[in-house]
């Protein structure tokens, strides 16, 4: 335990990273996607279209008596600490002799963690993997445990039945876990240990575990299992060259310096006995397949950079000791890329806070490229128009143009009811239902994306502008928010053009 506070609360990386992350939880509005988790804990529900239930469920305490963005963002920030502390247990377990070296006062494998950006955001933003890195380091430690034991721990097999089932609890993902676990035994052990009851028993607390998304399917006509099937399709037109950017993206988000620390790693065979599971094998048979599955949805368009999330952390303790063995050849290079590390994510959490740079223009036809910065302010003073002005003009609903801008709007206007114009089936439409030919509807639109009038054939019969909202940071106009009131609605949703 006393190794453990050491870990968390002594190393000076840690602690700037958590006070960022509480000057940004003060400072920003929530993403689309947290928003669109608060709203799966405000609507209970036992899974949802496009995710299983756990991020939902965790988050219920703090959405039911914790008011305000910050109350949001104290969860993912505890799973970020705990993260960090299951990824030590596991290094200390993999290699021991991390648990005792320093790089600037800091253990190797801590200081990568900390200072990976887009890490640091997960611990910021409560999206599926940030808790799936915690969850993948116990599930990676467990693994170790149970491969090392013969005969195998019964208690262990259980817990490690049950941290899987959390897992598919968590998100569909979490398949690649379960291939590490069976790669990593069938190393050690053979088939050998398929023979043995202790298996099957967390087989079956896995698979009580997961019942809920199951039931939930069930009911709904197995709709989110075809979403992840049609999602992970992606394009029908596959290119390399979406690979190979989404490979250089992931670089720059997880740490210019990860590739050449893990390959380093790769060449340490002090771990390694012919025949025998070693701590390198663990980390690649946790990380490489969930990779390379990735890298593979990259190429049909799907992909964002968050995803990857769980096998970077199974590939840290591998780069951990690279960084360590680079450091005794060329210090100073890896002094310069975790340098660089910790200028990303300030620049990073600078341009979060400002809003990015220049000036918006309230001209359409005059509009700036998409500010992504701008993206995170302005939602709850938008959403509290929209309310004030659907009582206004006696509307019943909220409409926005796709799910991106639902999500905040339905958080900040809850419980008023929010549905989405452009619509393929969605989580919206079982909260909310699609717009009715009865409907009166406030329709909100934001002026950082395209936007064309919902009227016409099989659209509304009018929309009449009432009214803007400029959103301003630190003095300057970075967006608005632009009201109209539609109805005449034919009674079936529009289609988006494929």
């Amino acid at each position: 335990m006393t190794g453990l506070k050491q870990t968390l609360f002594t190393g000076w990386p840690v602690s700037l990273m958590v006070v960022l992350h509480l000057v940004l939880a003060l400072g920003t509005g929530l993403s689309p996607d947290e928003a669109h988790y608060a709203l799966y804990a405000y609507h209970l529900d036992w899974s949802y279209y496009d995710h299983p239930p756990m991020v939902g469920w965790l988050q219920w305490p703090a959405v039911r008596w914790l008011p305000g963005d910050l109350g949001i963002r104290l969860l993912p920030m505890a799973v970020w600490l705990l993260s960090l502390a299951s990824l030590s247990q596991l290094v200390n377990a993999l290699f021991p002799q991390l648990a005792t070296t320093r790089i600037w006062r800091t253990r190797p494998d801590v200081l990568l963690f900390a200072l990976s950006p887009m890490l640091f955001l997960l611990g910021l933003a409560w999206v599926p993997d940030t808790l799936l890195m915690a969850l993948a380091c116990r599930i990676m430690l467990l693994t170790w445990r149970l491969a090392k034991l013969t005969p195998n721990s019964g208690a262990a097999w259980c817990e490690l039945g049950l941290w899987v089932g959390v897992a598919g609890l968590t998100k569909y993902t979490a398949v690649v876990l379960v291939l590490g676990v069976v790669l990593a035994m069938c190393q050690a052990q053979g088939m050998a240990w398929l023979k043995r009851p202790w298996p099957w028993l967390a087989a079956g607390i896995a698979a009580v575990c997961i019942a809920p998304v199951i039931f939930w399917n069930v009911q709904h006509d197995w709709s989110s299992i075809r979403y992840q099937f049609d999602h992970a399709n992606g394009s029908s037109n596959w290119r390399a060259d979406r690979v190979i950017t989404y490979f250089l993206t992931l670089v720059l988000a997880y740490g210019l310096g990860l590739v050449w620390w893990v390959w380093k790693g790769l060449l340490d065979k002090s771990s390694l006995k012919p025949g025998e599971l070693s701590a390198r094998g663990l980390c690649l048979y946790f990380g490489l397949p969930g990779l390379a599955m990735f890298l593979y949805f990259a190429g049909g368009g799907r992909t964002l950079p968050h995803w990857p999330a769980t096998a970077v952390i199974a590939l840290l303790p591998l780069a951990a000791v690279g960084c360590l063995r680079l450091l005794d050849q060329n210090r100073k290079a890896v002094q310069v890329l975790l340098a660089s590390h910790l200028l990303l994510i300030t620049l990073a959490s600078g341009l979060m806070l400002s809003a990015g740079l220049g000036q918006h223009s309230a001209d359409a036809s005059s509009r700036p490229a998409a500010n992504p910065f701008a993206d995170l302010h302005g939602w709850q003073q938008a959403a509290e128009r929209a309310e004030r002005l659907a009582q206004r003009e006696g509307a019943n609903t909220l409409a926005v143009m796709n799910w991106s801008l639902a999500s905040r709007i339905a958080w900040y206007a809850r419980p008023l009811s929010v549905k989405v114009v452009n619509s393929r089936q969605d989580q919206f439409d079982l909260w909310f239902g699609p717009i009715k030919d009865s409907d009166k509807v406030i329709l909100v639109n934001w002026s950082l994306m395209k936007f064309v009038p919902p009227t016409g054939p099989g659209q509304f019969q009018q929309c009449t502008a009432l009214e803007s909202l400029p959103v301003s940071r630190w003095g300057r106009q970075i967006a608005h928010f632009d009201y109209l009131l539609c109805d005449g609605w034919p009674g079936e949703p529009a289609r988006p053009a494929s």
